[in-house]
């Protein structure tokens, strides 16, 4: 992955899930020089809010016991947005 498809991947992490600005550099080091297949970014959706990286699909999602309406919401913006890419 190049560095301008991980800031993309981040930028939705951000505005979408509440991912914190504070580790956008260590996730595209990461993204960027390995093939890093589940990422814990929590933000609002709690702990188990994760970025995945799985059979050519990116996607996002927490906890089922962490699922709120407002959790689904946000999943399903952030997934929408990451099958663009």
């Amino acid at each position: 992955m190049n560095e301008k498809t991980a800031n993309k991947i981040y930028d939705i992490l951000v505005k979408e899930c509440g991912a914190s600005e504070t580790e956008r550099e260590h996730f595209v080091y990461s993204q960027t020089s390995e093939e890093i297949r589940e990422w814990r970014f929590c933000g609002e959706l709690g702990f188990g809010g994760k970025f995945w990286r799985n059979d050519d699909r990116l996607y996002v999602n927490c906890y089922n016991e962490d699922l709120t309406p407002k959790r689904s919401k946000m999943i399903e913006q952030a997934n929408k947005l990451l099958e663009t890419i």
